[in-house]
């Protein structure tokens, strides 16, 4: 069953032994929390990914095993976008690009440097009819050859979205959580208790406390 913000905030008194009124409020939380994911998110994208297991291997994009593809399924997205004039806008939570098509047939990129060479090249030049198509990306569209295509489909890694502890007030005047105002995790749950876990890092930092950050700095580099 999917952990809701409220479960992570339960979970985050439990491990700190903090009750709502303690010094841990759902705002600093969630704060912290949303950077915390962020990071999560980037390093599975493929900041620290690497070509080959060993450490001298270029720097690649996101490596698409089983595990990252399940973990990042929430995040992976479909869609058909417009092209107008040749230019083909990103989605506004675009990531990264997993795959390009037009009409079902990849779309190949190519360099700034090459859009010359694909315009002159009389042997697979960019056609329709041919089923030839080029782009090269900038850093809010994509520019397509030939520029006479209307339409593309691409599939994408979105940005995470933050989430959002919501709240409604009762007679007392205390916090009582409110499932409709808030904004859930899209990770699944592993993956939200290992954020979760990794988020008391900072709380040590913010609190001065080396039992969160220790925490925290185990769970990143072991796991658990």
């Amino acid at each position: 069953m999917p952990w809701s913000v409220d479960n992570i905030f339960s979970y985050t008194k439990f491990l700190t032994n903090k009750n709502q009124a303690g010094s841990i409020s759902s705002t600093d939380l969630f704060n912290a929390w949303n950077a915390e994911q962020t990071q999560q998110h980037q390093d599975l994208v493929g900041r620290w990914q690497k070509q080959n297991n060993t450490k001298t291997g270029v720097s690649t994009g996101m490596v698409e095993d089983e595990i990252t593809v399940s973990t990042m399924a929430p995040f992976m997205v479909p869609v058909t976008l417009p092209i107008v004039g040749g230019m083909g806008f990103k989605p506004v939570d675009y990531i990264y690009g997993l795959a390009l098509r037009i009409n079902g047939t990849k779309v190949f990129s190519i360099n700034h440097n090459a859009i010359w060479a694909v315009n002159d090249d009389v042997i697979d030049p960019a056609s329709i009819a041919d089923d030839s198509y080029y782009f090269t990306e900038y850093l809010s569209y994509f520019s397509f050859l030939p520029t006479a295509v209307t339409s593309f489909d691409l599939d994408y890694v979105a940005e995470t979205r933050d989430v959002v502890w919501g709240f409604t007030l009762d007679g007392n005047n205390r916090q009582v959580y409110n499932p409709a105002t808030s904004v859930q995790p899209q990770w699944n749950k592993n993956t939200v208790v290992e954020i979760t876990k990794r988020t008391l890092k900072g709380f040590g930092l913010h609190f001065d406390s080396r039992e969160f950050e220790n925490f925290g700095d185990s769970n990143i580099q072991t796991g658990n």
